[in-house]
Parts: C-alpha cells; structure tokens; sequence
C-alpha cells in the first residue's frame, strides 16, 4: 500500500435500498432522495445513519471529503436497471481518493443482477485497485456475497434488531478503515453462508439472536485478533443465487482462528434455524387489545404483512377493512398506498365528502376498499424522522391525502409509505397522543422510534412481507431451508483478503 497523506482524501458516499425480489413494483430514479457533491457532507452530517456516523467519525479526524453522491430510498421492488448503471457511473467517475468509504444496504437488486453492491465494489475495485482501501458499512439484512468481500477491505454490518447501532456502525467502520490506512491492519474477510432463510423471532434483543450475538461480542472480547463479528440475516424476501444467512469475521490474526470462529458461529447459526419463527396476534385478536385497554397510551400497530420496511407495496387493505367493518369505534390512522386515489382527493378539495376505492391494486389477493370520507389535509408527504430509528433522515411520500372514513383516519400516499415514525402522521396534522392507534408499515424498527410515546404491538397481517415462504415463487434461491430438506454437515467457509 502506497503511503497514505496527512489529510487523507475519502471518497464517501451512499446508495441505500433494500430490494423485494416479489413486488412487482420497480424502485424508479423518482423514488430515491438524492445528494450530490458538498450536499452529501451538509445533509447527513447529524444523520442517524450509518453514513451520519462515517462523517462525524471523519471529520472527527480531519480527513478531507470527497463525497460522491447519497441515494437514498424505501425498500420495494428491484432498483431499475438504467438508475442504477447510471449511479454506478457517477460514482465511478470521483476523482481518485486515497481510500473509500460508504453506505451500503447491501440485499439491492435490479431486474438484470442478483448483486448490486457486489457490482459497485467490484467495479471500484477494477477502478482504484488493489491498493486503495475501500469500507463499507451495512445493514443486517444485507444479502453478503463473496464478490463483496473479496473486493471490500472492511465490510461491517449492524448488530442489532431493531436497528439501534446504525451511527455506531459507521463510526466503527471509518475506524478500521483508518488503521487499514495506517498499515495496523491488514484485514482478513471470512465468509460462512448458510441457506436457510429467518420466519421471524429475528430481534437481537431475545430469541436465537440474542445468543449469537452475545457469543460474538464476548469472542471479539477475548481474541484480540478479531476485530469484528457481522452476523447477517437477509432480508427473506431476496430470491437470488446464494441467499442467506451469513457470519462474515474481520481478523488481523491468522486464518486457522477467523475460520475457526466463522465455522462456530455458523454451525449453531444452522442448529437453530428452526427457532426463527414467530407466533403473532391475529388483526382481530389485536384490535380487541385495544379496545379492551384503558384509555392513555395508544398503541402502534406493526403491519407484519405489508411492510413496506420490508419492501412490500404498502397498499393492503385487510386491516383498514376490519376496522370499518367490526371496530368502527376505534380512532385509528393507517397508510395506503394509492396514487389514484390521492388525485381524487385533491381534485375533489379540501373538506369535501366522496366515495371513493382505496388501495388493495397491487399486492396479490388484496382488494380496493369501498370508503366513504371527507378529505381533511392535502399535503407533500415530505417529514423527516423524529424518533430513535433513522433520526433526522427526509422521508418523501410523495403528495399526499388525508381521508377521515368515520373514525379511521387514512393516509393515502402516492410513494410506498414508508411510515414507521410517529412524524409521518405529526406532519400531516394528526396528534398520535389522541388517537387508540396508529399503523406501521414495519415489523420491528418502529419500536424505536415510538418508544415512550405509543405500546407497539406485531399484528399477523396478509401481505407481500409475511413470514411465509412457501408463498413466494423462489426459483434461484433454491435449495433453501425451509423450502427444501438439506443436509449440512459443514458450513462452507471462504477466505478473502490478509495473507489468504
């Protein structure tokens, strides 16, 4: 490695979405927020992001940007092609940096590649070569694949579940990456993947998770050697050669300890694959939670099977229909997706009455919900978050309507709603404090962001983003477990990097 400047020059950068191999929804150049240039720097300087944490981290030790371009959007359908390229070619075309260092879901795919994020790096790689460091922060849902590791020095994922470290993730990336640039370290990626894929019971603050996790710290503890343990579990939703759980260790010892450790990990990773599950409420049995519960706290109910944090549409209309129809009493606000309908709204006025057909047009066996409500807000779908997940990030929901069906307050978008924040409904004028109940479009990252102001609770939804795999047509996935019987007597292990 060529001596490395005073002020090291970074390239730092951000492309961010998570992909739904099943939503037959694309995620369109319109979809994304995007920064360029000196606006990467000012916009996610305080982010809670994983690139807010890479900046502050940086600028904490006087290096000298070169940022590239941040892209941010909701998870959804796969990334269009000639968005991606084009990101791909704006990124490449930086000037040439003394290390890099960015922000990666790592589980995008487009219609014409399984890998996105293994394409980037492996591009920047053939760019920079193999002298340059590159750092790459992820998520823990990110889909891991050897063409990542073997081009990326540092490949750090969160460690929790909800996603509460994603700052610290950042910072703990820069900093390997500066001793990576100081020649303290000379980093050994091992890779374990095993095939199965999660059906719930994925926190890391109980359950099966808990344990490993706790296994990884305490290892990383006692081996000084090991300078991270990323134990990522994929988005489930991710239909693509290789998917699924992997144990990446980042060493600066000898591979014979990395692998030993990789193969640990990993083999009770796959003893306890059947533990993965989650047993949740029905919709009514929810409801009726909260309607029995005194009045106080309202609750914020995670639509388990439409989360659009998962990447599904955002548009089924199953639980706003059982609340018309057997819990009209409640004072609930629900999002849907349906661009048709915003327009129907806008173009009928601000406190007019109409009858119109919400939602219901895109996921499967889901259908348009008959309402009959006034429109109290025409709004832009513009906030940014307020609570502990993602603070500070914009969201962009495109215009918006609120429509007011009796007591059920709904929040028609025309962008997937990415609604797990309790600003999303403060923006549009509602106050979560009088209300029995708002909707998430999330599992588990709203349990964040409305701690202290509403009870979470995970309601067993129909949707593109149910834990049930036999309902999607995987194909290039397979074989997997749960799908298909598999026999693993030893997980794979592959090495990349240090003296390997």
């Amino acid at each position: 490695m060529s001596p490395v400047p005073a002020k090291p020059r970074l390239l730092v950068g951000q492309f961010w979405q998570e992909s739904h191999s099943f939503n037959p929804l694309p995620t369109s150049a319109d979809d994304f927020t995007l920064e360029r240039g000196p606006e990467v720097i000012a916009a996610n300087r305080t982010a809670g992001s994983a690139l807010g944490g890479i900046l502050r981290a940086g600028e904490a030790a006087g290096v000298a940007w070169l940022p590239s371009v941040a892209a941010r959007a909701r998870p959804g359908g796969p990334v269009e092609e000639r968005f991606f390229t084009a990101l791909l070619e704006e990124i490449l075309a930086s000037d040439a940096p003394d290390a890099v260092c960015l922000d990666l879901h790592g589980a995008m795919l487009s219609r014409e590649r399984d890998d996105c994020e293994g394409d980037l790096l492996t591009a920047l790689r053939a760019k920079l070569g193999p002298d340059i460091p590159i750092a790459v922060a992820l998520d823990l849902h990110a889909h891991v694949t050897p063409a990542m590791a073997e081009a990326a020095d540092i490949l750090i994922a969160y460690k929790t579940n909800p996603h509460a470290d994603m700052v610290e993730t950042g910072a703990k990336t820069f900093a390997l990456l500066q001793e990576v640039m100081a020649g303290r370290l000379r980093p050994l990626r091992t890779l374990a993947r095993l095939p199965f894929l999660t059906r719930g019971n994925d926190e890391t603050c109980s359950g099966p998770l808990a344990e490993l996790q706790a296994t990884a710290r305490a290892l990383c503890s006692a081996r000084p050697g090991l300078r991270d343990i990323s134990i990522c579990n994929v988005n489930p939703f991710v239909d693509a050669p290789g998917v699924g759980q992997t144990v990446l260790v980042t060493s600066d010892g000898d591979a014979d300890e990395a692998q030993q450790v990789a193969a640990r990990l990993a083999r009770r990773l796959w003893e306890l694959r059947d533990l993965f599950q989650q047993d949740l409420p029905s919709m009514e049995t929810a409801l009726t939670q909260v309607r029995e519960t005194p009045a106080g706290r309202p609750f914020a109910l995670g639509d388990q099977g439409d989360r659009v944090l998962a990447g599904a549409p955002g548009d089924a209309t199953a639980l706003a229909r059982l609340l018309l129809r057997s819990f009209p009493d409640l004072r609930v606000a629900l999002p849907l997706y349906d661009p048709d309908a915003v327009r129907a709204c806008g173009a009928a006025g601000l406190g007019k009455d109409l009858n119109l057909a919400v939602g219901g047009r895109v996921t499967p066996g889901q259908t348009p919900l008959e309402v009959t409500g006034r429109v109290l807000r025409l709004g832009d779908g513009r906030f940014a978050h307020s609570g502990a997940y993602m603070t500070g990030v914009p969201v962009d929901l495109g215009p918006t309507a609120l429509l007011q069906a009796g007591k059920l307050s709904l929040l028609l978008t025309t962008k997937a709603p990415f609604v797990q924040d309790p600003a999303a409904y403060e923006s549009q004028g509602l106050t979560v404090s009088e209300l029995d109940a708002v909707v998430a479009k999330s599992g588990n990252h709203f349990k964040l962001a409305f701690a202290g102001q509403a009870t979470p609770l995970v309601l067993d939804t129909p949707g593109l983003s149910r834990f049930h795999p036999s309902d999607f047509p995987f194909s290039r996935a397979r074989p997997i477990h749960p799908l298909d019987a598999i026999e693993l007597s030893a997980p794979p292990l592959q090495t990349f990097g240090g003296s390997a």
